[in-house]
């Protein structure tokens, strides 16, 4: 915390240590609040001579938290588990039945290679990615689980079922015809055969004898909370919590993926389509709290901008998580501020 002089030292990415009021002594700015450019004309219009602020550390909170070794030691075990995975998604393709044992274990053996969620997204960027359509998008959704489950902070027995359900959710899909997963565009008819993959993953789980979330959340995790989802149209309160965060995870990692010509989208542009185009229809909760506390975990990031400039993501807004605050050398650019200005590109981890 320090004492800042509004005149020579107020710069954008201090956080507020104070409420900040009008002359009417209505509030304008909440302690905790991130400054921009406009937030100190504010402070300074108001006549405020002095505020207490806290200055954004010179290396931001979770730098250095993803080595090369980590990186490295990350990719060995999600390639290993991937191997894993496509043998029992094989197995249960050809009519036998899901190993609940193997599923139980699998996401464990990954995620102790990340200690934390903080280390777990950007090591998934660095990994090349598996078979989309099978196991490589069953193992993400699982990942993805498990951390939107941290920071929920679920009953570990809960988080356990819906990391499960994030590995099972589509193991529906091993029993349909795979040419309809590589089509750029299905028929009504191929549509309406591929939206059964969630009550076949039903009565695969079912018969497994799995947990109800687990089963539940392979049946509705197309559902949304409007009612446009399938295979019920359920509603709010009516759709599963499993159900919920499985949503969320599938649909971050289905738009996260290598797309025809272009590659892996940025996780930030991601955000930005996720925030635009699914409050309403993901749990509102669940999804702003997974956009924020994800675009956190690239703090410290080095990134391209779109106009060639390199720079250093140093605060995440939490307003709009897909435009944060980067420094470029000694300039703090709030991309919440200059709409022009976009992350282009996460730089990969070197040694």
């Amino acid at each position: 915390m320090a004492i800042v002089r509004l005149t020579d030292e107020l710069k954008p990415g201090m956080t507020l240590e104070q409420d900040i009021y009008n002359m009417d002594k209505v509030l304008l700015l909440a302690k905790g609040a991130v400054l921009t450019q406009e937030n100190i004309k504010t402070i300074k219009r108001l006549g405020y001579t002095e505020v207490e602020v806290r200055k954004p550390p010179e290396k931001p909170e979770y730098w250095n938290r993803v080595d090369e070794k980590k990186v490295m030691e990350f990719k060995k075990s999600y390639s290993e588990s991937g191997e894993e995975v496509a043998d029992l998604i094989r197995r249960i393709s050809d009519g036998q039945q899901v190993n609940l044992e193997q599923a139980y274990q699998l996401p464990g053996s990954i995620l102790q290679e990340v200690n934390r969620p903080y280390n777990l997204f950007p090591s998934l960027s660095q990994v090349e990615q598996l078979d989309h359509h099978t196991y490589g998008h069953s193992i993400n959704v699982s990942l993805i689980c498990a951390a939107i489950c941290h920071w929920l902070q679920l009953e570990e027995e809960i988080s356990r079922d819906v990391v499960v359900a994030g590995l099972l959710h589509d193991i529906g899909k091993s029993r349909l015809n795979p040419d309809l997963f590589y089509k750029s565009q299905l028929t009504l008819k191929e549509l309406e055969e591929f939206k059964k993959h969630t009550t076949i993953g039903f009565k695969i789980l079912e018969e497994a004898k799995a947990p109800e979330a687990v089963q539940l959340a392979a049946l509705h995790h197309h559902e949304r909370e409007d009612g446009s989802g399938y295979p019920g149209g359920l509603t709010g309160d009516r759709i599963p919590l499993a159900a919920k965060i499985v949503a969320v995870a599938d649909v971050y990692d289905t738009m996260n993926s290598s797309r025809p010509g272009s590659g892996r989208a940025c996780p930030f542009k991601v955000f930005e389509e996720m925030q635009s185009n699914f409050l309403g229809a993901l749990d509102t909760k669940i999804l702003i709290t997974f956009l924020a506390r994800t675009a956190e975990c690239y703090v410290g990031e080095i990134v391209r901008l779109n106009d060639g400039r390199t720079g250093q993501i140093v605060v995440i807004n939490r307003t709009y998580p897909s435009r944060p605050m980067i420094r470029v050398d000694d300039e703090i650019i709030d991309l919440s501020q200059i709409r022009t200005v976009e992350i282009e590109e996460i730089l990969p981890v070197t040694g």
